[in-house]
């Protein structure tokens, strides 16, 4: 009877140890998941034949993407309100890239995307970034 009831004490300890090592052991990756959040703003350039600005507002209804990581995808993409915010919640900590695609024939520099690496250390962080530059 001793016998039972010391190897049933052992493998619950076993038990127990192996899934505190498990829990100890899981690496988030950069993604969907947590509690982090990125926001910002996109700002929108009209610009002329000559690639000088000539206006400038805050962009409505803008896709704004993501990528998660070292990804070189779109991991997920959201759309600017009516003020251009935008926001991507719900994040785990890691490295994140945003941007937004131009639609303009006269980009100064022939740039066609305005990129942002960002970092979220804390897992309940909110990073705000500088505003992303759209030309049209």
């Amino acid at each position: 009877m001793m016998r039972t009831i010391l190897s049933d004490v052992v493998r619950s300890v076993a038990v127990l140890l192996v899934i505190t090592v498990g829990f100890a052991s899981c690496k988030k990756e950069p993604g969907t998941g947590g509690l982090a959040t990125i926001r910002g703003k996109v700002k929108g350039y009209d610009v002329n034949i000559l690639g000088d600005k000539v206006d400038s507002a805050y962009i409505p209804d803008l896709r704004v993407f993501i990528s998660y990581g070292k990804n070189t995808w779109v991991d997920n993409d959201t759309r600017t309100s009516y003020t251009g915010e935008f926001a991507f919640e719900w994040l785990q900590k890691g490295d994140y890239t945003i941007w937004v695609v131009h639609d303009c024939n006269n980009c100064p520099y022939d740039k066609k995307a305005d990129t942002l690496k960002v970092t979220i250390n804390k897992r309940r962080e909110t990073v705000i970034t500088r505003d992303l530059i759209y030309y049209y």
